[in-house]
């Protein structure tokens, strides 16, 4: 086992497309969506309230809603190699997610093999699903509450203090949106999506970070990292 530990986003980085939106767009409309997230852009909402607010008016099963994600989910290139790449050097793997557990867990399954799957620990909120609506709990407000933002709802800060604690020197962290600002402060080094929200904000505060399109590059700082035993 070495001392290294990756800290990985799901909707977005691991996945093309955000499949947490393309939930939203399918079963409350795209309007309905573009109007939650001008509300944020506007500060009206903040990050756990617009995680909620975009799946509101859900009222489809889980089982409705998973299938849906199913459907739209395409893995990244480079991400079965990037988990393949961490579980070679026994570095733990966390997929830190403001997304919902069920459908993530769903399009792991689908699309990795079950030895890349058990690899992977998943850090995500959690949904209940109803007729009066999809409500969203978030099991790790309270430490990332403990850890000092009050901000993500699911910050990824959580999942690197874990990595740290299980013995990892360095982390490697990948990420592309506005909950990222976090994981990009805390991890040893980031790689952020091309022309995303974290990658221009890293640009703008001149914070250093690996741009990419797919994840080959980022599997391939795995397997060359020469850190030490842990």
């Amino acid at each position: 086992m070495t001392d290294l530990a990756v800290v990985c986003d799901f909707d977005g980085t691991a996945t093309v497309l955000d499949v947490g939106d393309e939930i939203s767009k399918h079963f409350c409309g795209a309007d309905y969506l573009a109007a939650q997230k001008q509300l944020f852009l506007e500060g009206e909402l903040d990050t756990r309230s617009i995680i909620q607010s975009i799946y509101t008016p859900v009222v489809a099963s889980e089982a409705a809603v998973v299938a849906f994600a199913l459907q739209v989910a395409k893995l990244r290139p480079g991400f079965a190699e990037l988990v393949a790449s961490a579980r070679e050097r026994d570095a733990p793997f966390f997929l830190a997610s403001g997304g919902l557990r069920q459908y993530i867990e769903a399009v792991i399954a689908a699309h990795l093999a079950p030895e890349l799957r058990d690899h992977i620990r998943i850090r995500a909120n959690e949904a209940a699903f109803s007729p009066a609506g999809l409500r969203v709990t978030y099991p790790g407000d309270a430490e990332s509450r403990k850890l000092g933002c009050d901000v993500c709802g699911s910050c990824k800060r959580v999942a690197v203090a874990e990595a740290r604690r299980g013995g990892a020197g360095y982390v490697l962290g990948i990420g592309d949106g506005f909950a990222d600002r976090c994981l990009v402060q805390f991890a040893d080094r980031t790689f952020a999506r091309e022309d995303s929200y974290l990658h221009r904000y890293c640009k703008q505060h001149a914070l250093p970070c690996t741009a990419f399109t797919d994840l080959h590059a980022a599997a391939e700082a795995v397997r060359g990292y020469p850190g030490k035993a842990a």
